[in-house]
């Protein structure tokens, strides 16, 4: 897993894509599902590691409060053969990292709209991977 900034110059807003190899949409699908439910497991090293990133790449724009008005649009998933990219910008950075923090208190503070939005678009993604993902931990 990468969190890597895609375009800053010449732009009105930075865009920052986080790349997973094929095993790690599992992780990440994880994270968003407990943030969604509160429920099931998660890797902590992964999400530990995710938030570290982003916070190293999108920098001191993360503590701002996102506004309600973020372009969803500008938060897409794709498959690019090898890797599966979220691409998201400084706005939609605020709003996914949100969800990233929710995990110590789930289903509080965070976009639940975009989340679901997100996990819908996983799943039609990476629909072997994920539709009989376990997500309770054992």
């Amino acid at each position: 897993m990468e969190v890597k900034e895609t375009a800053a110059c010449g732009i009105s807003e930075r865009e920052f894509a986080i790349e997973l190899e094929t095993d790690e949409i599992k992780e990440i699908y994880r994270v968003f599902l407990y943030a969604q439910e509160g429920s099931g497991f998660y890797d902590e090293d992964f999400l530990e590691d995710l938030k570290l990133q982003m916070s190293f790449i999108v920098g001191r724009s993360l503590e701002e409060e996102p506004s309600e008005d973020t372009n969803e649009g500008g938060i897409n998933w794709e498959y690019t053969g090898s890797f599966y990219n979220l691409a998201f910008n400084e706005t939609g950075a605020r709003k996914l990292y949100q969800i990233l923090l929710s995990i110590e208190h789930p289903g509080d503070g965070f976009d639940k709209e975009l989340n679901s939005k997100l996990l819908e678009q996983m799943m039609e993604m990476a629909p072997n991977q994920l539709r009989n993902l376990p997500v309770i931990n054992r």
